[in-house]
């Protein structure tokens, strides 16, 4: 069941009952009263993105307040996780090929609307129909061989009606607006009403013939003559004229008969046909004298009925040619849909009939139904028909949300929207594209078809929609958030790139991957993060001492894009450690000096640097001129007079300070001595060399 909220006057949205059906269920089948009685309810909790929900069975009372005697069941404490079907999985492949000719289309318009133009639509219109008409090849087959499928079932009348609705759309605002084509709309709704509605079928036509094994056994059939009707309703000429002239030798058929029945053959062979080369003058004049001569046959035919008036195959070759003279009254009795009655009388009043006339004479039909009784579908066509497309998108809507948002994107693009938008309570075209994209958001495989469909709205409220939602969506992989962020990065949304990459640094972080964590910090520029990084991985060397951040630091500076002091500093000191390791003193030592000269390690990390100076300046060979050791002992003079280094040499220790005494061999002040014993024993070395 369904109820319609009226929000504007064309502005109608539709909400849902939905019905849960769990199995096995919460309680036993056909016990809901005494399971009421039971003091027990359901609960429900809802997930804020997705339409999953959780279900669990509770008390209506606490405990404390209910009688002894009521049980708890033990199903009283199984919670059941459910999922409402928003988008069959059945319609993935339609829903991500349709989304792919609509991101063709936002691009094409958006670069070269005025080359597409209408012939461009056109061929992107095309790719929807075929992509409807796959969908329902592809249910027919599932069709075959799940019998007794409703939800199947439902599923082909959808997409048949949504494709009959665009075809329609597609000829009355595209095809017969192309350039240099006939525009008359008659030849184009004949193709549209035998494609989307086909009655007669070939195979009826087929088993009637087979069915005869002469003429007289042709005319006996009953279902020859309405069928002959209907396809004269439907302009199916060719095959009406064969099959009267299959008849007309009928030995148990009236000599009148026979006679009109070849007539009719004859005319129905020669009905006129329009062609691009042909002049509306011209063909006009053709038709008038087509119709004058069926005009004349009907006239004939009608006064030999009123001598023989006991021939019923004279009255259906009667009503025949009163079809084919376009008379009303006969059209609306033998048209079993208005679809038919309106084709038929455009193909036989009105054959140069354009888009502009269909209003006034689907009016005409129209008096002849009950369109209290029509379907959904009915009122969309009419409403196409009338060019209104207010009620159109409205009625289209309640078909398939689908329908209604790829409707009003390609009105949009044909500029035939802009008339209506006051009627809306919203720019129409938005309004569908954020309903369509709403009900893809809460699919996991379709999400980003959801943020697509808000982003390309091109309004502000669907790229708040955007963002809000994609700050919120979980971070379950590494694949989903890079494909996050190329969202983020396709609409601009540089706010949302900047939380994103805040939260996936702290979450790799937390993990250990810190070398993933500095790049998704580096990305938003906070240099405080990645300097802690830097900080806990110096720590980590100082406590194993063991340097183990290499491969971390080498995958970060290869990408070339991240410059912090904190980083510079990890590499000069790795880069140290290694020449020091292979006995290169030399370079080890001028590494050391550029660390301390060129001041890109942090102050906590310089009393180790120093201690580190100690083997170079106490070793065989000379490592550090008189200058480069008159600069070791100025960083160490500009260290021992900072606040921050007398605060902790005077106070209780802190490992995180410079010169705590966190030493594992002796005492920072100890370890300042020798250095400073150090550097002058080099500087007499120094000299004595120079």
């Amino acid at each position: 069941m369904s109820r319609i909220k009226r929000v504007d006057k064309f502005v109608v949205e539709r909400e849902k009952e939905t019905t849960l059906h769990l199995k096995p269920g919460v309680f036993p089948l056909g016990r809901q009263s005494e399971w009421s009685a039971q003091n027990r309810t359901l609960t429900f909790a809802l997930h804020p993105l997705t339409t999953e929900v959780a279900v669990s069975v509770a008390g209506k009372l606490s405990r404390e307040n209910i009688s002894k005697d009521i049980k708890v069941y033990a199903p009283d404490e199984r919670v059941y996780f459910c999922k409402t079907v928003g988008v069959p999985d059945g319609r993935l492949p339609f829903v991500n090929d349709t989304h792919a000719v609509f991101l063709a289309m936002q691009s094409i318009m958006g670069q070269e609307a005025e080359e597409v133009g209408v012939e461009g639509l056109l061929r992107l219109s095309a790719l929807y129909r075929e992509a409807m008409l796959r969908q329902v090849r592809m249910l027919q087959d599932v069709e075959q061989q799940q019998k007794e499928s409703d939800f199947v079932e439902t599923e082909v009348e959808i997409f048949q009606s949504m494709h009959a609705i665009w075809h329609l759309l597609e000829i009355i605002y595209l095809t017969t607006n192309l350039p240099g084509l006939n525009t008359s709309v008659v030849p184009y709704y004949m193709e549209w009403l035998n494609f989307n509605f086909p009655a007669p079928l070939a195979e009826d036509g087929q088993r009637i013939a087979d069915s005869a094994r002469d003429a007289d056994a042709l005319n006996n059939n009953a279902e020859l003559w309405p069928y002959l009707k209907k396809l004269a309703i439907r302009g199916h000429m060719t095959t009406l004229a064969n099959m009267l002239e299959q008849v007309a030798p009928a030995q148990d058929l009236s000599s009148s008969s026979a006679r009109w029945a070849r007539e009719l053959a004859r005319v129905s062979r020669e009905m006129p046909l329009g062609t691009n080369d042909e002049t509306t003058g011209s063909f006009n004049a053709r038709w008038r004298r087509w119709s004058n001569e069926t005009h004349d046959i009907s006239t004939a035919i009608g006064s030999v009925i009123s001598e023989e008036n006991d021939d019923p195959q004279l009255s259906s070759l009667f009503r025949i040619a009163e079809i084919l003279r376009g008379e009303v009254d006969v059209i609306s009795e033998e048209g079993e849909l208005w679809q038919d009655v309106l084709g038929a009388i455009l193909l036989y009043s009105e054959p140069t009939a354009q888009a502009d006339r269909l209003p006034t004479l689907a009016q005409v039909v129209l008096e002849q139904f009950q369109t209290d009784e029509f379907t959904q579908v009915d009122r969309a066509l009419v409403a196409l028909l009338n060019h209104d497309l207010a009620e159109f998108l409205v009625y289209s809507n309640q078909i398939d949300n689908w329908l209604s948002a790829h409707t009003s994107d390609i009105m949009d693009h044909l500029g035939i929207l802009e008339e209506w938008r006051s009627v809306f309570a919203m720019e129409p075209r938005a309004h569908y594209l954020h309903l369509l994209g709403e009900k893809y958001l809460s699919h996991q495989d379709l999400w980003h078809v959801g943020l697509d469909y808000f982003g390309q709205s091109k309004s502000p409220m669907g790229l708040s929609l955007v963002e809000e939602t994609i700050i919120r969506m979980p971070l379950e992989s590494d694949k989903r958030a890079q494909k996050i962020l190329d969202i983020c990065a396709k609409y601009r949304l540089t706010t949302a790139v900047d939380r994103i990459h805040r939260q996936l640094g702290r979450q790799k972080w937390q993990r250990g991957r810190l070398g993933a964590a500095i790049a998704h910090f580096a990305q938003v520029g906070d240099r405080n993060a990645i300097g802690q990084i830097c900080d806990q991985l110096w720590t980590e060397y100082l406590k194993s001492g063991n340097l183990t951040y290499g491969p971390i630091i080498d995958g970060i500076m290869a990408s070339g894009r991240i410059r912090h002091d904190r980083l510079q500093f990890l590499t000069q000191y790795r880069d140290f450690h290694e020449s020091y390791k292979a006995g290169d003193f030399t370079a080890a030592g001028r590494l050391l000096l550029a660390i301390l000269v060129d001041e890109t390690a942090p102050s906590h990390a310089i009393p180790d640097l120093l201690v580190d100076a100690i083997p170079l300046l106490e070793g065989d060979g000379l490592v550090f001129s008189a200058d480069d050791t008159f600069e070791l002992m100025r960083c160490a003079e500009a260290l021992t007079q900072s606040p921050i280094v007398k605060k902790s040499i005077d106070s209780v220790a802190d490992p995180m300070l410079p010169w705590s005494e966190d030493s594992p061999a002796t005492t920072r002040q100890d370890e300042l001595g020798i250095f400073n014993v150090a550097c002058a024993r080099n500087l007499a070395r120094s000299f004595v060399v120079l």
